[in-house]
């Protein structure tokens, strides 16, 4: 790989939405980056070509033998895919190389890279916080990736991993964050997961109910809207990182179980009982995200 001198050829698996816009920075990047030539695979070759003509690449790839001979190997495809792909090919990774995911699951990738991807190369696991519920590369939003967080999550004690790692999100625009990927997946669990969980279920909930008809869908105003925005999300996609993280949404479910119950013994208590718990929940969010959000 040539390092800091540059990031070289680029392959990025997977042409959806994430895959896509990464390709849009890459393609852009300022000359200082490197950036040689950058390709895209897919299952689909019209997605892949789709993606290409958004600007997501420079050609589409053509099996994983073109994909493997890159400087910089990027995976964004569904978590379980990602976990595959590594166990298939990460032994082919070539030395020097980088090899980085997209995903919203990290334990078992990165256990993933550290079994498979030979020491010779560079493995760290990545998650670019920076999605939609949207699908496919018309979806691809290049300015979403700027300034937003991406966790880059090592998997060995490696430092130019992680400085090739660092350099490849700075050339996208983005802000390199780096944490352990358990603390990562118990994080996300309840900021992320669990939200996608919540979604679908408040929509099938009121779907279910039998009360919403043609004469009372007006009821179903920007509350709900908001609320069960993110039940659009790619269902095997959403599965596929739920499962990966199951321990620890299945945690945060049991967790969200707890708060409904108490809220619901509130309720009985009268008005104030149930005001405190909502003004704790304010506050929560307050602390969390500041009070200007």
């Amino acid at each position: 790989m040539s390092g800091l001198t540059g990031l070289g050829r680029v392959s990025i698996v997977g042409a959806g939405q994430i895959g896509t816009m990464i390709g849009q920075a890459l393609t852009g990047a300022d000359q200082r980056w490197g950036v040689l030539e950058v390709g895209l695979q897919d299952r689909d070759p019209a997605i892949a070509a789709e993606a290409l003509a958004l600007g997501g690449g420079d050609r589409v790839l053509v099996g994983m033998d073109q994909v493997l001979v890159a400087d910089v190997i990027i995976l964004a495809i569904p978590v379980t895919g990602i976990v595959e792909w590594i166990e298939t090919w990460g032994s082919r990774v070539p030395p020097g190389s980088l090899l980085i995911d997209t995903g919203s699951s990290k334990g078992a990738v990165v256990a993933a890279m550290a079994r498979t991807v030979p020491a010779g190369a560079a493995a760290v696991g990545g998650h670019p916080i920076c999605g939609s519920e949207a699908n496919g590369p018309a979806a691809a939003r290049q300015e979403a990736l700027r300034n937003a967080p991406f966790v880059l999550t090592p998997v060995r004690e490696d430092g130019p991993a992680l400085t090739l790692a660092t350099r490849l999100v700075q050339s996208l625009g983005a802000r390199p964050v780096t944490m352990a990927a358990a603390v990562h997946d118990r994080i996300v669990a309840r900021s992320s997961h669990l939200p996608h969980v919540v979604a679908g279920t408040l929509a099938r909930l009121c779907r279910d109910s039998g009360l919403v008809d043609p004469s009372t869908v007006a009821l179903l105003g920007p509350g709900f809207r908001g609320a069960t925005r993110l039940a659009e999300s790619d269902p095997e996609m959403v599965a596929s990182f739920l499962v990966a993280n199951a321990t620890q949404v299945a945690a945060a479910v049991a967790d969200l179980s707890a708060e409904l119950s108490r809220l619901a013994e509130a309720l009985s208590l009268g008005q104030g009982s149930v005001a405190e718990i909502l003004r704790d929940g304010a506050a929560a969010r307050r602390d969390l995200l500041g009070a200007s959000q």
